[in-house]
C-alpha cells in the first residue's frame, strides 16, 4: 500500500503550496497539523520525532496498513533493519521492502508504542520539507479514535 501512495504523495509537496494551514498551539491529546491544499488535493502532516531526533514531516495515511519511514530518515536516526522484508504493491509495481524497529517515537508530544515500520525511498531530498514518512492505521488505530480538524489544523487523539 505504501508503495502505491509514496509516489503520489511525494509529487504533491514538491511544488509551491497553494494553501497551508498550521496550528500554533495545542492542548493535551492534540497534535499540530499542517494542512496543505494543492491542485485539488489535501494532505495532512504531523510532526514525528524518532529516537529523539526530528521532528520529521509525516503524512497521515489511514489507508496505509503500516507506517513508513523514508530510508534517508531511517539511516539518519540509526534505525536498525530487522532483516525481515514485507511485500508491498501499488501503482508502480510490487516488491519487498525492509522493516525496521522503532523503540522511541512521538507524534507531537504524544508517545507512541514501540513498533515496526517499513523503510521506503519516498524521494525526499536531504533536508527537504517533503514527505519523510507516513503515519498509518497500524499506529493511528491504537488510539481508538482520532479527529482531524482541517480548519483549525489540529489532530486530536483520544486517550492520549
Amino acid at each position: 500500500m505504501a508503495l502505491a501512495v509514496a509516489p503520489l504523495l511525494a509529487g504533491c509537496v514538491v511544488a509551491q503550496e497553494s494553501r497551508d494551514r498550521s496550528a500554533t498551539r495545542t492542548s493535551e491529546g492534540e497534535v499540530p497539523l499542517r494542512v496543505v491544499e494543492q491542485g485539488g488535493r489535501t494532505l495532512a502532516f504531523v510532526p514525528v520525532s524518532i529516537e529523539g531526533q526530528g521532528p520529521f514531516s509525516f503524512a497521515l495515511d489511514t489507508g496505509a496498513s503500516t507506517s513508513v519511514v523514508d530510508d534517508d530518515v531511517a539511516d539518519r536516526v540509526g534505525l536498525e533493519r530487522t532483516g525481515e522484508r514485507r511485500p508491498v504493491s501499488g501503482v508502480i509495481g510490487s516488491g519487498e521492502v525492509p522493516v525496521a524497529r522503532v523503540d522511541r517515537w512521538e507524534v507531537g508530544e504524544i508517545r507512541l508504542d514501540p513498533g515496526e515500520v517499513t523503510v521506503i525511498d519516498l524521494g525526499t531530498p536531504g533536508g527537504g520539507r517533503g514527505i519523510q514518512g507516513l503515519l498509518g492505521s497500524d499506529v493511528l488505530s491504537d488510539f481508538g479514535s482520532i479527529t482531524v480538524d482541517y480548519d483549525e489544523g489540529v489532530l486530536t487523539v483520544a486517550g492520549a
